[in-house]
């Protein structure tokens, strides 16, 4: 410890110490010249070694190293920016993706302890759940010990007076924002006091809400209005960051969640850990709960099932969309990460070749390899730091932006955290290590880079781009197809009515006489040319999935619950049997897809069918319509009458004979005086689609960037080779061009250098594209995943784009002269 505290003294005094010990030294030599004795001998020499005794050697050394390399990089300022911008490029694109995801999963929610927080699930032998029923919840609420507390939330859409659109209302219970941490930006928030206050309701404006339809005016509080046909009081307005346990945005209302709204309804369920209980305490004990409950109410089979469990998963984090879409993402920014790092490598290599002589003076005057090669990975390393600064901004610039386009939550906070930055720390020195390593040990050796070092630069790169521009064209031929193609069904005179009455605590008895009530209102109706019902709504989000087992795989069916009208009112042909009719409850219509598929070769009609413990019969087979995935070229559909008792869950499809714009108001105000305690969501399904094209656009327009950014951090890759090339083939060159050779002949020759790893790097990136491309099989509306079209365009952009890119270096090398190449070393 003394050694160590003495050699840091000396670092601080370091300019003092230098200055004693050259006057020492000099003493001493005019002391030996006068007495006649030895020569003091090599005086730098001694001082590096007397620096060395007194000071941290590995400290100073990376001082000299880091100062020779800013010396370097300032006296070639055109290799550091172009180095710096590439990885900036790649780091950026990964940064960004990574923060998206830290943003979204990693972060915890803007609650109180949300490591605490568990969010529940019903499930039994043979079924599953989300919502749990709310009395269910008041009991486990009163009986449980392994939880401190319970939450509960329901959403409905309210009917506002004053407004033509409906209210997004959360109800939660009384001790939602105690439990949660929420505050309120104006007024005050609920209390547990305010559960029971059915006489004068009381309700929290969301922050959104209150600023774009009241002005953010403070004077709101204590205002009554009317939602839902009762007249509430606000009594203040929640935090800009507060949406609950939400990842999306806040509703426009917080209303109290009480027994007499809630006690037919379903419920998402929350609770947090008391201290001391784990997962399966909780899970243990509300499973001994689930089962008390249904001893003491042993008829509520809607209640409670036979075996019911309750699952808990944490909830005080956001949540993943879907998977796949997360792997291409992720394959996709890696492939940007890969070709800078590439590019990276490619460039040390082309400056390497004119760094030859600097390290040979460098070794003849007593450089070690070790000492030349901690030199240049020290370049590397300052380069890969300054491209992860560079990356950072650029990374959280991009991010802030997507959230912007895509109108994001306000609480999702882009600024990169410490994750982030250890992340982008981390990739940078990967990409110094990996891809600096290889010309640094050429360098400190004086060997030439190996043709199949080079060979893997390049073809690496080649195949990332290839990979991104194929997906881009797969996208963008996606979207084409889009917009032209047949879905299957006729949808731009179509209306979609989504009264969401499970929502609005409706009996399976109400829900039946409310949409036998909207129908005859819409049949009535001048310009309505046909009705029906469905439990999940073309291109909405709802969908109910059943799995198949055929040859070998897994096949996904849409199972939709309609009435007789449905395959009539949608445009769907029938291809062969007949409709459904109202009594054919064990019957059902397949898709000419899934027919072919289950039943290859044989014919669909009469065969039996299972559904869970149902046994149905093919009464039909209509043509492929993709309602429910309409991109998804493999979607197979099944149709069977709605049961009575799934009344709640369905939507109402109208079909008109003239534009639907026509009639939208008029079928507005037919389902919103059906009841006027809220107001159903009724939609164009021409707008629908439209949203669907949209995403889809977005998608092919993200792509297509990452696919440029590629392309060009690729095509300065070729021109770093090339210029590699020109400069290790300088002297052959001139000896070729002063002995005749046409220009012709010496581009031929640097050509054939890289046409065998082009196309090796093409066929590579081709075939990984077939592979990421099955990731957005869903998502190619009917575009084969190998087709020919994207693929042959985005190889012939690439060649293209790569000839041109390496002309520029090629044409320097019909301009050596011949006297200076024979001088070059």
């Amino acid at each position: 410890m003394r050694e160590l505290l003495r050699r840091l003294h000396y670092l601080l005094q370091r300019s003092r110490r230098d200055d004693e010990l050259a006057d020492e030294m000099a003493f001493h030599r005019e002391m030996a010249e006068r007495d006649g004795g030895m020569p003091l001998g090599n005086t730098l020499r001694l001082r590096e070694e007397s620096r060395d005794a007194w000071g941290l050697v590995w400290l100073d050394h990376l001082g000299q190293d880091l100062r020779y390399t800013f010396r370097a990089m300032r006296s070639s300022p055109g290799f550091t920016a172009t180095a710096v911008l590439v990885l900036s490029i790649g780091i950026g694109a990964t940064v960004a993706a990574f923060s998206a995801f830290n943003v979204v999963a990693l972060r915890p929610l803007p609650v109180t302890d949300p490591d605490t927080i568990l969010r529940f699930q019903r499930k039994a032998a043979t079924r599953s759940a989300t919502e749990i029923p709310y009395d269910a919840t008041l009991f486990y609420r009163d009986q449980s010990r392994t939880l401190s507390a319970v939450l509960a939330q329901a959403s409905s859409r309210l009917s506002l007076d004053g407004s033509d659109q409906a209210a997004t209302t959360s109800f939660v219970t009384a001790n939602f924002f105690e439990q949660l941490g929420g505050r309120a930006a104006i007024g005050r928030v609920f209390r547990v006091g305010d559960q029971g206050t059915t006489d004068a309701p009381v309700v929290v404006l969301g922050h959104g809400f209150w600023a774009s339809q009241f002005g953010s005016d403070p004077s709101v509080v204590g205002r009554s209005v009317r939602l839902g046909g009762k007249v509430v009081t606000i009594i203040g307005v929640a935090a800009r960051e507060f949406s609950g346990l939400s990842s999306g945005n806040a509703p426009a209302f917080w209303a109290v969640l009480d027994e007499h709204d809630a006690s037919r309804r379903g419920v998402t369920m929350w609770g947090r850990l008391a201290p001391g209980a784990s997962v399966q305490m909780v899970e243990d004990e509300l499973s001994l709960l689930a089962a008390q409950l249904r001893t003491l109410h042993p008829t509520s089979e809607s209640t409670l099932w036979e075996g019911e469990r309750l699952i808990g998963s944490p909830a005080g984090y956001g949540e993943v969309g879907s998977t796949e879409m997360l792997a291409l993402v992720v394959a996709l920014v890696l492939l940007i990460f890969a070709v800078a790092c590439g590019n990276l490598g490619s460039l040390l290599l082309a400056r390497g070749a004119a760094r030859q002589r600097e390290m040979a003076l460098r070794k003849a005057i007593g450089a070690g390899p070790g000492r030349l090669l901690r030199q240049l990975l020290t370049e590397s390393f300052v380069l890969a730091m300054m491209g992860c600064v560079g990356g950072l901004v650029l990374g959280s610039t991009v991010l802030k932006g997507i959230m912007v386009w895509t109108e994001a939550p306000p609480w999702l906070d882009p600024t990169p955290d410490w994750r982030v930055v250890v992340f982008a720390v981390t990739i940078g020195v990967v990409a110094a290590v990996i891809f600096g390593l290889a010309p640094a040990l050429h360098l400190a050796r004086r060997t030439r880079a190996t043709p199949r070092g080079r060979t893997f630069l390049i073809g690496m790169q080649v195949a990332s781009s290839c990979v991104l521009l194929v997906i881009a064209g797969l996208l963008g031929r996606a979207l084409d197809r889009a917009v032209s193609a047949d879905p299957g069904f006729e949808y731009k005179q179509v209306i979609v009515i989504e009264p969401s009455l499970i929502e609005q605590g409706y009996t399976a008895d109400r829900a039946r006489v409310y949409l036998q009530d909207l129908r005859a209102r819409l049949v009535g109706m001048a310009g309505v040319e046909n009705v029906s019902v469905t439990s999940s709504p073309p291109l909405g989000g709802t969908k109910v999935m059943g799995a198949l087992q055929v040859d070998g795989r897994t096949l996904d069916v849409y199972i939709n619950q309609v009435d007789q009208h449905y395959l009539s009112t949608m445009t769907i042909p029938l291809l062969r049997g007949r409709h459904l009719q109202a009594d054919d409850v064990t019957g059902i219509v397949v898709s000419e897809s899934l027919a072919s598929r289950y039943w290859p070769g044989r014919e669909a009609l009469g065969q039996s069918f299972g559904i869970g413990e149902e046994t149905f019969t093919v009464l039909g087979v209509a043509g492929n319509a993709r309602a429910l995935a309409l991109g998804d070229p493999d979607s197979v559909e099944l149709y069977r009458l709605a049961p009575a008792a799934d009344a709640t869950s369905l939507a109402m499809v109208v079909r008109t004979s003239t534009a639907p714009d026509l009639l939208y108001s008029s079928v507005v105000t037919a389902a919103n005086g059906v009841d006027s305690h809220f107001k159903p969501r009724v939609v164009l399904l021409r707008d629908r689609f439209a949203e669907r094209v949209k995403l889809a656009e977005r998608s092919a327009l993200a792509v297509s960037l990452l696919g440029v950014i590629a392309l060009a951090v690729a095509c300065l890759g070729v021109v770093g080779l090339v210029a590699y090339a020109v400069a290790q083939r300088t002297k052959e060159i001139g000896i070729r061009l002063s002995l005749g050779a046409q220009p012709r002949h010496i581009l031929g020759g640097l050509s054939r250098q890289f046409v065998g790893t082009l196309v090796g790097g093409l066929v590579v990136g081709v075939c990984g594209a077939a592979g990421v491309a099955q990731l957005l099989r869903r998502e190619l509306y009917g575009v084969s995943t190998i087709d020919p079209l994207a693929y042959l365009t985005a190889i012939v952009i690439f060649v293209v784009a790569v000839c041109v890119a390496g002309m520029w270096p090629a044409r320097r090398a019909l301009h050596v002269d011949p006297l200076v190449a024979l001088r070059t070393d």
